[in-house]
């Protein structure tokens, strides 16, 4: 990412009919009335990066590419829906989401008993669960929804509309509105708050469906019953036993509630929902960062930097979505000084590799959770320096493409 790259000749011949529906979508959905409200991503910039398109931008085309090449794959996919063939959730209803907790494995002395905890240590029998599908779901309307907004290809939009009917609408295959069973314990007669931490999953669906209200096909009841379905979703986190439990965490699994309750509620339009938690925030950053920056509660895992890492995207995520009802928690400070900035900025130097990490790390971190973090602190904070360091980490990595393209850093940075 230090210098963008060199189209070749060759490269620009095969794209080119790429670049030329691009180009066409950009002359027809320019119009400034046109521009979505998009809640994660940034609605009045895409006709910026429409032009950027239809310029060549090495970045922006090599990331529509990479999403056409998914939507492609998703056209020959099947629908996924959550009552397909799988483990029934202990309700008995096949519409409730049931899935496997990830560091939960078969006790070895114990064969027959309940499985016993191995932090940061996934059981792949995890993805045998409604998981799988959901993930499934996901990558299909992320890049089909892309990919008909920036080629205007509407086979992309026609696929992403029976996929989003089929998990959220139609009555013989969409999910209920809650996770009651995710994350499950298998031997345990336990219904894990945890579970409430898989539906981040959804996140980028909210900003594909408003992509979507300009598509003839996704009708304006279709619109509203979606809305709907995130709407009760976020009533069900803050009524039920584990969403109440989950709220309560004073980890990365209580941050990450705050961002997708918001998110989903702003996006159901209950915004007073949205505004408690929000109201919520600076006591949870307090109690979370040290006045040094360390996050305590993430140092205690078997994988710390990248839970540090993790935490801090989402209190960044939180501060964006704040910023859709006037809340300013990128200036919150304690009389200590204590903020999501300072959290950030403690972990750079470790991060790039500029000191050794102290505590446990069972395997390296992840550059690419890293990126995630400063694209989106250079947004929050307004800040190039963030921008900065993301181009110092090792590998050049970039956020996913329709980060890339939906919420795209400022020109020159």
């Amino acid at each position: 990412m230090n210098a963008l790259p060199k189209l070749r000749f060759h490269d620009l011949f095969l794209l080119f009919p790429l670049l030329l529906v691009t180009a066409f979508a950009f002359a027809q959905d320019s119009e400034p009335n046109a521009t979505p409200s998009l809640l994660l991503g940034q609605g009045n910039q895409l006709p910026r990066v429409k032009a950027g398109l239809a310029a060549g931008n090495a970045d922006l085309v090599a990331a529509l590419k990479k999403i056409v090449e998914d939507a492609d794959t998703a056209l020959d996919q099947p629908i996924a829906n959550v009552v397909d063939e799988g483990a029934l959730p202990p309700s008995g209803d096949p519409h409730d989401y049931y899935s496997y907790s990830p560091y939960w494995w078969p006790d070895p002395e114990n064969a027959d008993g309940p499985y016993i905890w191995r932090d940061g240590v996934t059981n792949p029998d995890r993805y045998t669960s409604d998981v799988s599908r959901l993930e499934a779901m996901r990558d299909a309307v992320t890049s089909l929804v892309p990919a008909w907004y920036f080629t205007g290809d509407e086979r992309y939009a026609e696929r992403a509309v029976q996929q989003l009917r089929a998990w959220f609408l139609d009555p013989a295959t969409k999910m209920n509105p809650n996770v009651q069973f995710g994350q499950k314990r298998r031997g345990h007669n336990y219904n894990s708050p945890s579970g409430v931490l898989e539906a981040w999953r959804m996140e980028w669906i909210v900003d594909c469906a408003i992509l979507l209200e300009s598509f003839p096909g996704w009708t304006v009841e279709e619109a509203n019953a979606l809305r709907s379905w995130f709407s009760q979703f976020a009533t069900w986190m803050v009524e039920s036993p584990e969403g109440i439990e989950e709220s309560m965490q004073p980890n990365n699994h209580g941050s990450w509630y705050n961002a997708q309750l918001i998110l989903y509620a702003l996006y159901g339009e209950n915004f007073d929902l949205a505004r408690k938690q929000l109201d919520g925030m600076p006591a949870r950053i307090f109690s979370q960062v040290f006045i040094d920056g360390r996050q305590p509660q993430e140092l205690i895992r078997t994988r710390s930097l990248n839970y540090s890492i993790y935490n801090a995207r989402a209190l960044v995520t939180v501060a964006r979505l704040g910023r859709h009802l006037d809340y300013d928690l990128f200036a919150y400070r304690s009389l200590e000084g204590r903020s999501i900035k300072l959290a950030v900025d403690y972990m750079t130097p470790y991060i790039l590799g500029e000191k050794e990490w102290p505590l446990k790390q069972i395997r390296p971190h992840s550059n690419g959770s890293a990126a995630q973090l400063y694209w989106n602190a250079a947004l929050g904070f307004q800040e190039r320096e963030f921008a900065d360091t993301l181009r110092k980490l090792p590998g050049d990595p970039l956020p996913s493409p329709i980060v890339q393209l939906l919420d795209p850093l400022p020109e020159g940075w």
